[in-house]
């Protein structure tokens, strides 16, 4: 049983936002905060006809909150069009990924979203030639062993983070989705036979079912759920938006995760945001037997894991920390097959411990 609060609550049920009392309003903004989520109340607030509903020391916090947002949106903004005039020359496709395609694309889920970074996939063979045209153009790598170097470039599915040398956006260059040694391994050239152009923009995003599918492997596979209820509630808008724009979408997402060898990340995500979100599945997707799933006890220990570190928790409760360990052993173990997980986590290790040896001599 998930403990229920105001956060999770509004999520749910936007409507509630008109009834909320005084010292929820605290709570809620508190927890919103913590979980990135603070910005998104202003549209909430705004589908429900309830902005003048709020406390005006509520309505200060989130226009505050709000403004950084988009000052982070338009710095994305401006990356990718500095980006985009570098490589105008350049015979080489771009794709949005993540936040940037979400905002490109005017989905839901963008609004009062915050960036960190610009996501983007090009295709492999394209690779040398973006990253050669960016770097005489200003974008660097502050990535400098060569076990980093080798890291990216031959096991994982991006190269080394690239920031222009005056600028401290983020520009990560993607080939795949996924790590190349991993357990889920995804096709890339079925990604680009369906991802769609960006009127006007001369953009490409994918496919509704494919960022969907990215959005539940990236939390789950690659980012060991440091995004958070942030990022579930991406997928429960994402979710909701394109079962309305898409026909029969649920049917696509489901077969497309079978195509992506993603059933199973979308299965834990879709049942995570069923359970804290209410997000409304369609039945097929309800039904574990249409997933590539582990026994039942594996089942019930991953929904169990995911849901503790995934609900926000209240002002002054420690978090989960032993399951996020958990969590993070698990994401390593389906990164990297064993030999090159022990060796990798090693002189992980041991650079760790050198590091710290310097600092108290």
């Amino acid at each position: 049983m998930i403990p229920s609060n105001v956060l999770l609550e509004v999520l749910r049920d936007p409507a509630r936002l008109a009834s909320l009392a005084e010292d929820d309003w605290d709570l809620l903004l508190r927890m919103a905060r913590a979980n990135r989520l603070i910005a998104r109340l202003e549209f909430l607030l705004g589908e429900q006809g309830a902005w003048e509903s709020a406390p005006q020391r509520a309505r200060d916090n989130i226009r505050g909150a709000l403004a950084h947002v988009q000052y982070l949106q338009l710095q994305i903004r401006r990356e990718l069009m500095d980006v985009r005039k570098v490589l105008r020359g350049v015979e080489a496709p771009l794709v949005l990924l993540k936040g940037a395609a979400y905002l490109e694309a005017g989905l839901p889920c963008s609004q009062g979203r915050s960036l960190s970074d610009l996501d983007l996939l090009v295709r492999r063979e394209d690779l040398p030639l973006v990253e050669k045209t960016l770097n005489e153009a200003g974008w660097e790598s502050d990535t400098e062993e060569d076990y980093d170097q080798r890291y990216y470039r031959e096991w994982m599915h991006e190269i080394p983070p690239l920031k222009h040398r005056f600028r401290g956006v983020e520009v990560d260059i993607h080939h795949n989705l996924l790590a190349l040694t991993g357990r889920y391994r995804v096709p890339a050239e079925k990604l680009w036979e369906q991802a769609r152009p960006l009127e006007e923009k001369g953009l490409r995003v994918l496919a509704p079912a494919d960022m969907l599918l990215h959005s539940a492997a990236h939390l789950l596979v690659s980012d060991e759920l440091r995004g958070g209820l942030r990022d579930l509630f991406d997928i429960h808008q994402l979710y909701n938006h394109f079962c309305r724009t898409e026909a029969d979408f649920p049917q696509a997402l489901l077969a497309r995760s079978h195509e992506l060898n993603l059933s199973r990340p979308l299965f834990y995500a879709l049942d995570t945001a069923r359970e804290l979100l209410h997000t409304p599945l369609a039945p097929m997707l309800r039904d574990r037997r249409n997933f590539d799933l582990p026994n039942r006890t594996g089942q019930k220990l991953m929904a169990h894991l995911i849901r503790e570190v995934l609900r926000p928790r209240l002002p002054g409760e420690s978090p989960p920390a032993f399951r996020q360990w958990l969590l993070y052993v698990r994401s390593h173990w389906i990164r990297m097959p064993p030999g090159l997980l022990l060796s990798h986590l090693t002189r992980k290790s041991l650079r760790r411990f050198g590091k710290t040896s310097a600092k108290s001599a």
